[in-house]
């Protein structure tokens, strides 16, 4: 694949997806330039050296649909807020006066006294990405997914922010860290134990699925094991490079 060619695919690219993220209201660039690279890398991965122009072409209408369907099911989240408010509305309608009467007699009762503490905003905030921060300090860098230094900085810039903003910023990294591990074993191995592109394409999009740091551990958790079969299986005595190296997986 020439220069011509691969500067000719950066572009339709990034076209492309500027486009889709645009038509659902996405306009952070550092989400674009993710699904950017997502993109490149899965179409990238599907081409060869006689691939042509048409080839590429029909890789990324195949990948605009897929973002079209994933940006959507982000971006769109309206259906599920009316079902859910109908549901609590239907709710509500069923309590019976049976129901309400522990209710009123409750409130007839004398106060305790005991008030909870009441938490500032940076305390919740901090409790909220406790699990987070957890999970990056210690799994994140067993599986190699970060470095220590690395994991101590993500941690850091995770204060004050909401906790559901700091970690797409997070999975987005860790993604792209996964995407890099599994591509490098791959290669290496020709395939390993995902030898046919249909495997290689559902691993992918497997791991772009991932919404949060926990279930992108698990992902790669399951990635890990896959791998130490197959390396198993055909006696390989190499330990591999895939996820850093070695990995002590816990019983």
């Amino acid at each position: 694949m020439d220069r011509q060619f691969e500067q000719m695919m950066q572009v339709n690219i990034q076209g492309r997806v500027f486009i889709i993220c645009q038509a659902h209201g996405v306009t952070d660039p550092t989400i674009i330039g993710y699904y950017t690279d997502i993109m490149h890398q899965a179409i990238s991965a599907m081409l060869h050296d006689e691939s042509t122009p048409a080839d590429f072409h029909q890789l990324l209408n195949q990948q605009a649909e897929w973002l079209e369907s994933e940006i959507g099911q982000v971006s769109d989240p309206a259906e599920s807020e009316e079902s859910s408010a109908a549901s609590d509305e239907n709710e509500d309608d069923e309590v019976d006066s049976d129901e309400q009467a522990p209710k009123i007699l409750n409130a007839n009762k004398k106060a305790t006294g005991y008030v909870p503490d009441a938490k500032s905003m940076p305390e919740r905030l901090k409790d909220l990405r406790s699990d987070m921060e957890y999970l990056i300090l210690n799994d994140c860098v067993t599986l190699k997914l970060v470095s220590p230094n690395q994991a101590k900085k993500l941690k850091h810039g995770l204060v004050g922010k909401i906790p559901e903003k700091a970690e797409e910023e997070v999975v987005a990294l860790l993604r792209n860290a996964l995407h890099a591990q599994i591509r490098k074993f791959i290669r290496k191995h020709n395939g390993g134990p995902w030898a046919t592109a249909t495997l290689q394409t559902e691993i992918r999009m497997d791991i772009t699925r991932t919404r949060s740091v926990r279930s992108l551990v698990s992902l790669s958790r399951q990635l890990l094991e896959e791998r130490e079969e197959w390396l198993l299986k055909t006696k390989n005595s190499l330990t591999g490079r895939f996820f850093g190296g070695k990995v002590k997986m816990d019983k």
